[in-house]
Protein backbone atom coordinates (compact mmCIF):
# COMPACT_ATOMS: atom_id res chain seq x y z
CA UNK A 1 0.00 0.00 0.00
CA UNK A 2 1.77 3.43 -1.48
CA UNK A 3 1.02 5.75 1.19
CA UNK A 4 4.22 7.60 1.46
CA UNK A 5 3.41 11.43 -0.10
CA UNK A 6 2.06 14.03 2.17
CA UNK A 7 -0.34 16.61 1.45
CA UNK A 8 -1.02 19.81 2.14
CA UNK A 9 0.15 20.48 6.35
CA UNK A 10 3.77 20.92 7.98
CA UNK A 11 5.31 17.55 9.72
CA UNK A 12 3.66 18.77 13.16
CA UNK A 13 0.48 18.50 12.09
CA UNK A 14 1.07 15.20 9.78
CA UNK A 15 2.29 13.52 12.94
CA UNK A 16 -1.04 14.36 15.21
CA UNK A 17 -3.15 12.90 12.37
CA UNK A 18 -1.04 9.74 12.39
CA UNK A 19 -1.71 9.75 16.08
CA UNK A 20 -5.60 9.67 16.15
CA UNK A 21 -7.47 6.75 17.70
CA UNK A 22 -11.51 6.15 16.95
CA UNK A 23 -13.33 6.85 19.41
CA UNK A 24 -16.13 4.19 18.12
CA UNK A 25 -18.83 4.74 20.97
CA UNK A 26 -18.52 8.47 20.01
CA UNK A 27 -18.56 8.12 16.45
CA UNK A 28 -21.28 5.14 16.58
CA UNK A 29 -23.34 7.88 19.04
CA UNK A 30 -23.03 10.76 16.78
CA UNK A 31 -23.47 8.58 13.20
CA UNK A 32 -26.99 6.72 14.63
CA UNK A 33 -28.53 9.54 16.31
CA UNK A 34 -29.26 11.17 12.51
CA UNK A 35 -30.85 7.74 11.35
CA UNK A 36 -32.45 6.89 14.65
CA UNK A 37 -34.56 10.52 13.81
CA UNK A 38 -35.17 9.58 10.33
CA UNK A 39 -36.02 6.14 11.03
CA UNK A 40 -38.85 7.43 14.15
CA UNK A 41 -39.66 10.61 11.70
CA UNK A 42 -40.55 8.24 8.71
CA UNK A 43 -42.72 5.56 11.04
CA UNK A 44 -44.76 8.57 12.06
CA UNK A 45 -45.19 10.47 8.86
CA UNK A 46 -46.34 7.03 7.09
CA UNK A 47 -48.82 6.48 10.36
CA UNK A 48 -50.08 10.26 10.41
CA UNK A 49 -50.73 9.98 6.01
CA UNK A 50 -51.64 6.42 5.95
CA UNK A 51 -50.83 3.74 3.17
CA UNK A 52 -52.36 5.00 0.42
CA UNK A 53 -50.93 8.32 0.49
CA UNK A 54 -47.43 7.11 0.55
CA UNK A 55 -47.99 4.81 -1.98
CA UNK A 56 -49.34 7.61 -4.21
CA UNK A 57 -46.51 9.84 -3.03
CA UNK A 58 -44.14 6.40 -4.22
CA UNK A 59 -45.67 6.42 -7.73
CA UNK A 60 -45.40 10.02 -8.14
CA UNK A 61 -41.64 9.96 -8.06
CA UNK A 62 -40.98 7.37 -9.39
CA UNK A 63 -42.97 8.38 -12.38
CA UNK A 64 -41.12 11.52 -12.37
CA UNK A 65 -37.61 11.04 -11.34
CA UNK A 66 -37.49 7.11 -12.04
CA UNK A 67 -34.65 5.00 -11.10
CA UNK A 68 -32.34 7.17 -12.64
CA UNK A 69 -33.23 10.14 -11.14
CA UNK A 70 -32.41 8.03 -7.48
CA UNK A 71 -28.85 6.88 -9.07
CA UNK A 72 -27.93 10.00 -10.09
CA UNK A 73 -29.33 11.82 -6.40
CA UNK A 74 -27.33 9.00 -4.38
CA UNK A 75 -24.12 9.03 -7.05
CA UNK A 76 -23.43 12.67 -6.73
CA UNK A 77 -23.50 12.66 -2.98
CA UNK A 78 -21.19 9.99 -2.67
CA UNK A 79 -19.24 11.80 -5.32
CA UNK A 80 -19.24 15.53 -3.60
CA UNK A 81 -18.34 16.32 -0.30
CA UNK A 82 -22.41 17.86 0.31
CA UNK A 83 -24.06 19.02 3.15
CA UNK A 84 -26.39 15.88 2.00
CA UNK A 85 -26.92 12.40 2.80
CA UNK A 86 -27.68 9.43 0.07
CA UNK A 87 -30.09 8.02 3.15
CA UNK A 88 -32.57 10.55 2.03
CA UNK A 89 -33.58 8.16 -0.77
CA UNK A 90 -34.59 5.41 1.64
CA UNK A 91 -38.07 7.04 2.78
CA UNK A 92 -39.49 6.53 -1.21
CA UNK A 93 -37.17 3.70 -2.44
CA UNK A 94 -37.99 1.52 0.59
CA UNK A 95 -41.21 1.93 -1.66
CA UNK A 96 -39.92 -0.29 -4.42
CA UNK A 97 -38.58 -3.17 -5.38
CA UNK A 98 -35.94 -4.39 -3.08
CA UNK A 99 -34.76 -6.10 -5.73
CA UNK A 100 -34.40 -2.98 -8.05
CA UNK A 101 -33.30 -0.60 -5.59
CA UNK A 102 -30.83 -2.11 -3.29
CA UNK A 103 -28.60 -3.10 -6.26
CA UNK A 104 -29.74 0.70 -7.71
CA UNK A 105 -29.02 2.64 -4.69
CA UNK A 106 -25.43 0.52 -3.87
CA UNK A 107 -23.87 0.91 -7.20
CA UNK A 108 -24.60 4.45 -7.35
CA UNK A 109 -22.74 4.83 -3.89
CA UNK A 110 -19.77 2.48 -4.76
CA UNK A 111 -19.18 4.45 -7.80
CA UNK A 112 -19.37 7.43 -5.96
CA UNK A 113 -16.76 6.75 -3.26
CA UNK A 114 -14.66 5.28 -6.44
CA UNK A 115 -14.70 8.79 -8.04
CA UNK A 116 -14.20 10.41 -4.70
CA UNK A 117 -10.74 7.90 -4.30
CA UNK A 118 -9.98 8.87 -8.27
CA UNK A 119 -10.41 12.79 -7.44
CA UNK A 120 -8.08 12.30 -4.31
CA UNK A 121 -5.61 10.32 -6.00
CA UNK A 122 -5.51 12.27 -9.66
CA UNK A 123 -6.21 15.94 -9.23
CA UNK A 124 -4.89 16.61 -5.97
CA UNK A 125 -2.60 18.74 -7.77
CA UNK A 126 -5.00 21.06 -9.13
CA UNK A 127 -5.25 24.49 -6.35
CA UNK A 128 -8.62 24.22 -6.01
CA UNK A 129 -8.31 20.26 -5.58
CA UNK A 130 -5.34 20.52 -3.46
CA UNK A 131 -7.20 22.77 -0.82
CA UNK A 132 -10.55 20.14 -0.67
CA UNK A 133 -8.41 17.06 -0.62
CA UNK A 134 -6.14 18.85 2.34
CA UNK A 135 -8.83 19.23 4.52
CA UNK A 136 -9.84 15.75 3.94
CA UNK A 137 -6.17 14.11 4.49
CA UNK A 138 -5.96 16.36 7.69
CA UNK A 139 -9.49 15.44 9.22
CA UNK A 140 -8.95 11.25 8.46
CA UNK A 141 -6.06 10.68 6.40
CA UNK A 142 -4.55 10.06 10.17
CA UNK A 143 -7.56 7.08 10.24
CA UNK A 144 -6.34 5.94 7.07
CA UNK A 145 -3.08 5.49 7.77
CA UNK A 146 -3.51 4.00 11.07
CA UNK A 147 -6.04 1.67 10.17
CA UNK A 148 -5.47 1.22 6.26
CA UNK A 149 -8.32 -0.32 4.01
CA UNK A 150 -10.03 -1.74 7.18
CA UNK A 151 -11.36 2.28 7.90
CA UNK A 152 -12.40 3.04 4.28
CA UNK A 153 -14.74 -0.81 4.72
CA UNK A 154 -15.95 0.47 8.32
CA UNK A 155 -16.93 3.87 6.39
CA UNK A 156 -18.81 2.27 3.48
CA UNK A 157 -20.94 0.88 6.30
CA UNK A 158 -20.46 2.81 9.07
CA UNK A 159 -22.54 6.56 9.24
CA UNK A 160 -18.91 8.51 8.23
CA UNK A 161 -18.84 10.32 5.68
CA UNK A 162 -17.80 8.25 2.79
CA UNK A 163 -16.93 10.83 0.47
CA UNK A 164 -14.71 12.72 2.23
CA UNK A 165 -12.89 9.32 3.24
CA UNK A 166 -12.59 8.03 -0.07
CA UNK A 167 -11.03 11.28 -0.85
CA UNK A 168 -8.45 11.09 1.71
CA UNK A 169 -7.54 7.43 0.57
CA UNK A 170 -7.35 9.21 -2.53
CA UNK A 171 -4.99 11.86 -1.22
CA UNK A 172 -2.57 9.25 0.45
CA UNK A 173 -2.18 7.26 -2.86
CA UNK A 174 -4.10 4.14 -1.02
CA UNK A 175 -4.10 0.58 -3.30
CA UNK A 176 -6.72 1.14 -6.17
CA UNK A 177 -7.82 -2.46 -5.99
CA UNK A 178 -8.24 -2.51 -1.70
CA UNK A 179 -10.58 0.64 -2.28
CA UNK A 180 -12.40 -0.42 -4.90
CA UNK A 181 -13.18 -3.39 -2.72
CA UNK A 182 -13.75 -1.49 0.40
CA UNK A 183 -16.22 0.74 -1.96
CA UNK A 184 -18.60 -2.64 -2.09
CA UNK A 185 -19.54 -2.50 1.41
CA UNK A 186 -22.04 -0.22 0.34
CA UNK A 187 -24.40 -2.45 -0.95
CA UNK A 188 -23.78 -4.08 2.45
CA UNK A 189 -24.74 -0.78 4.24
CA UNK A 190 -28.25 -0.54 1.47
CA UNK A 191 -29.35 -3.64 2.17
CA UNK A 192 -29.33 -2.81 5.92
CA UNK A 193 -30.80 0.48 5.58
CA UNK A 194 -33.28 -0.57 3.08
CA UNK A 195 -34.50 -3.34 5.77
CA UNK A 196 -34.38 -0.89 8.84
CA UNK A 197 -36.56 1.14 6.80
CA UNK A 198 -38.96 -1.65 5.75
CA UNK A 199 -39.76 -2.00 9.25
CA UNK A 200 -41.38 1.01 9.49
CA UNK A 201 -43.98 0.55 6.86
Amino acid sequence: MAMTEKLPGNTEENKTAKEHHINWKKAALIGFIPLLVMLTSFFGVTRLIGEDTYNDAVYLVEEKFGVVGIFLYVYIVDTLILPLSPDFVFPIAVGMSPFVMIPVIGSASALGGITSYSIGRILYKIPAIKRLTGKAYMKWGGYIQRYGVLFVMLAGILPLPFSTICVAAGAVQMDARKVILACLTRFIRTTIYFALFSLML
